[in-house]
């Protein structure tokens, strides 16, 4: 035996063929798992398509698509085209194709199909009776049932497989679409009692999923404040909920504490794109909240039943949905059960699940299913009622709305009537007799038989006729105020422009040639005033003065040529007088710059005589090059004297005066081979210091010696050595000499031991003679181990010792060695010649 189990989504239709108790689910033929209930209206083909693909385009409110048609279809009003005609939304489910899939799916033949019913909570009853009668029976699909929920189908079939046996009570969760219902199902002698339910709006889906679409919606709403209510917040997350699992995907690829960016976000009556970022760790904790929120909503429903938790002997679940670890996990701390008491059923099982009804007793369910068809049935009756109530009320908004429109459009007539009287008189009082005339046939036609209106027409044609004649004399009399105006003709344009104003006291063209030629007049003996003297000042040479006289000229006539000709004249004068001047300031600068002050002053005396409009400026100059004369020869005579200074201290190779001196020199002038003389005084300095250093080095060096204090003397040779390699034979010889003073004291003390202890030294061992003998060479008196210091040339260069012996003199002072600049004789006198 064969009969259809169905379940009804709002969103969907799943179904299954049970053959003889064993289901087989029903695959659509454009191969989803389920009939999707998103149609498109293809009015050019004249079919109707059905599909998840016509999802987003139903969301995005795009024309000729349909969804949620269960809200539609108990609408009388609510329709589809189809060959040019109006078909109610019902029909859309045979017109789609769907049913003839159900049936092809139970048997080909067109006899009556047994059909196993479970509506979801969100289908009205209105709806259920709608689909059951127009759309299942008119199309012989016999009902056996429908009023079952489909949780207690759940329960029911988890109780005959076994899974659940005590008596107690369950608690159902659903998310078979966007809303999650939950309900506590009480079994007691193997009936089920729905005890309550309830739901959540927009939480059926994946919470994390829930989380994003949150924060993506109301960032951008943030921005746009184009969101108000709870139901545009869940309209937008419905809609948005295709891209919620690719965008779940773009987040947990991010790098860890870096946000992502989700692009090309739209809601659905907004024609703009947005973008907007969210971090991984918001959406984690806005998850967490998301689910203690329902977590503690359900707890706190199944407690307000009185049913402690531990009465809870189940929880199911219904969806494909329940896939977020926190919310599962939250479930099982709250209610302490085995693993097998959760049990998952997913969209997949729900046809298999209907399955059930064939094997229950269905007449539990007859007084539920009369109650459904009459509260279907007065739902139907209120809808019809209220579109009834709702189309005399519109007609009579248009009977009205048609009233006030005849009596808005006299009122306006009236007005438009008054507006035009009052134009007339207006325009009669302008003289425009023409609008007087246009406005008085609106008033007319406004009003046919208006007396006042037909005497204003009469009157404004009589004027506009004289006025026409008034015209015609004012446009021959203007035209040759206007050609007098051309040829300059100012006392003709006058006396003309005045006739036509007689005619046309408004007439703007004759006002304007009346002032120009009363303006032309009047100017004339100003010009001819200001050109007497121009002339006058170019006697005197005053040209600037001229030039003034002249412009006031061209202000009263731009092209006046007897003044352009005496600007062109003074123009010429006065660049031949600006070179001459540009003339006597380049040789005032070059005298300047090659100190030739009396030129310079000469130069000066001559602008003072030529450039007279910069006298004073160049009497100033004048009296500062004095003075500057006068410094010159003071800062002259100074350089002389520091120069014979320098060239002493050259020739005495006082080097520090040298550099003293030559700094103060460069103070007062610039000199490069000073300069280079000063550098090699420096480095003669340097040199001698240098020497100075080195030997008071060897000085320290002889008296740690002298001292026995080996290992410093060594370590300040060392130092000497790195820093003075030009004198590494002479510090080769001091190494030596610490080593062979330091091996004698060693063996002098080694020898007083010896004796001390009564050891007698073999006097065979050749080592210990010459031990001794070296002692006795530096601590004796008949040998020294350092040299006797030896007398010096009195010409010793200070940089380098004469001999060897001068190192190594320890009665010698450092301060011997120290080099008086005066006794030296240069054989390089030339060096710092100036």
């Amino acid at each position: 035996m064969k009969v259809l189990t169905l379940y009804i989504d709002k969103w969907y239709i799943i179904g299954a063929v049970c053959v003889d108790g064993v289901p087989h689910l029903i695959t659509p033929s454009n191969g989803e798992n389920r009939f999707w209930l998103y149609f498109y209206e293809d009015v050019a083909n004249d079919t109707i398509v059905y599909g998840k693909d016509n999802k987003q385009h139903y969301h995005n409110n795009d024309n000729h698509y349909y969804g949620n048609v269960f809200d539609l279809i108990p609408d009388s009003t609510a329709s589809f085209m189809r060959y040019g005609r109006k078909q109610e939304m019902y029909k859309i489910f045979y017109t789609s194709g769907i049913l003839d899939e159900l049936r092809s799916a139970v048997d080909e033949t067109p006899g009556e199909i047994d059909t196993y019913i479970s509506f979801s909570k969100d289908i009205s009853d209105a709806a259920r009776l709608v689909f059951l009668q127009s759309v299942l029976e008119e199309n012989n699909f016999v009902v056996k049932e429908s009023v079952a929920r489909i949780g207690q189908l759940a329960l029911e079939h988890a109780f005959r497989r076994g899974q659940y046996e005590e008596d107690g009570f369950y608690l159902l969760l659903n998310a078979c679409n966007e809303n999650l219902s939950y309900s506590v199902y009480e079994h007691t002698d193997n009936i089920l009692l729905r005890k309550a339910e309830d739901s959540l709006k927009g939480m059926g889906t994946d919470l994390r999923s829930r989380a994003l679409l949150e924060k993506v919606v109301k960032s951008i709403n943030q921005r746009e404040l184009f969101l108000d209510s709870e139901q545009d917040y869940e309209r937008e997350y419905l809609r948005l909920g295709q891209f919620a699992d690719q965008w779940i995907e773009k987040l947990e690829d991010a790098i860890p504490g870096r946000p992502i960016t989700i692009t090309n976000v739209r809601f659905s009556q907004l024609p703009n794109i947005y973008d907007t970022t969210v971090l991984k760790k918001d959406i984690d904790t806005r998850t967490h909240v998301i689910v203690d929120d329902i977590v503690r909503e359900i707890t706190t429903f199944v407690k307000n039943l009185n049913i402690p938790n531990d009465k809870v002997k189940g929880v199911m679940f219904l969806g494909n949905t329940f896939t977020n670890e926190q919310f599962i996990r939250a479930i099982k701390e709250r209610y302490l059960l085995s693993e097998d008491k959760y049990i998952f059923y997913k969209d997949s099982d729900l046809p298999h699940i209907v399955a059930v009804y064939s094997i229950m007793d269905c007449s539990q369910f007859s007084e539920a299913t009369q109650m459904a068809i009459a509260n279907g049935a007065t739902e139907l009756e209120r809808l019809k009622l209220a579109q009834e109530e709702e189309a005399r009320r519109l007609e009579a908004e248009r009977k009205r709305a048609e009233q006030e429109a005849k009596d808005k459009a006299a009122h306006e007539s009236e007005n438009k009537y008054k507006e035009a009287l009052a134009n007339i008189y207006d325009y009669e009082k302008k003289q425009d007799y023409a609008q007087m005339s246009d406005w008085a046939d609106i008033a007319l036609q406004h009003n046919p038989d208006d007396q006042e209106a037909r005497q204003k027409k009469a009157e404004a044609t009589r004027l506009l006729s004289e006025k026409k004649v008034k015209e015609e004399q004012y446009k021959s009399i203007i035209q040759r105020a206007q050609k007098s105006l051309e040829e300059k003709q100012w006392q003709d344009a006058l006396s003309q422009s005045d006739a036509a104003l007689n005619l046309m006291p408004n007439s703007k063209e004759a006002d304007r040639i009346h002032q120009i030629a009363r303006k032309q007049i009047d100017s004339q003996a100003q010009i001819e005033k200001y050109l007497t003297r121009a002339d006058m000042f170019l006697a005197q040479k005053s040209y600037k003065e001229a030039l003034e006289e002249l412009k006031k000229v061209q202000s009263f006539d731009s092209e006046n040529k007897d003044a352009q000709e005496r600007i062109l004249q003074i123009e010429q004068i006065q660049e031949v007088h600006d070179q001459q001047i540009a003339e006597l300031i380049r040789q005032y600068q070059e005298a300047e710059d090659s100190k030739d002050f009396d030129a310079a002053i000469a130069t000066c005396n001559e602008l003072i005589d030529t450039d007279t409009p910069n006298q004073r400026k160049w009497t100033e100059k004048v009296e500062r090059l004095k003075t500057a004369k006068v410094e010159f020869a003071k800062e002259e005579e100074k350089w002389q004297t520091i120069k014979r200074k320098i060239d002493s201290a050259l020739f005495m190779e006082n080097w520090a005066e040298v550099v003293s001196l030559g700094k103060e020199a460069l103070r007062i002038r610039e000199d490069e081979n000073l300069r280079l003389n000063i550098c090699r005084a420096e480095e003669k300095l340097a040199v001698l210091q240098a020497e100075e250093n080195y030997k008071q080095g060897i000085y320290e060096v002889k008296d740690f010696i002298v001292n026995k204090k080996w290992d410093e003397a060594r370590e300040l040779l060392s130092d000497l050595q790195a820093r003075y390699p030009d004198h590494k034979g002479e510090m080769k010889l001091l190494f030596k000499q610490i080593f062979d003073a330091e091996t004698a004291f060693d063996k002098q003390y080694a020898k007083k031991d010896s004796l001390f202890q009564g050891n007698e030294p073999d006097e065979d061992n050749d080592f210990d003679s010459q031990t001794r003998q070296s002692e006795d060479d530096f601590f004796g008196n008949e040998k020294n181990i350092l040299p006797a210091p030896k007398s010096k040339p009195q010409m010793a260069s200070p940089a380098t010792p004469n001999s060897e012996d001068d190192f190594f003199d320890m009665d010698v002072s450092p301060s011997r060695h120290k080099t008086e600049t005066s006794r030296v004789v240069r054989s390089t006198s030339d060096d710092f010649n100036f």
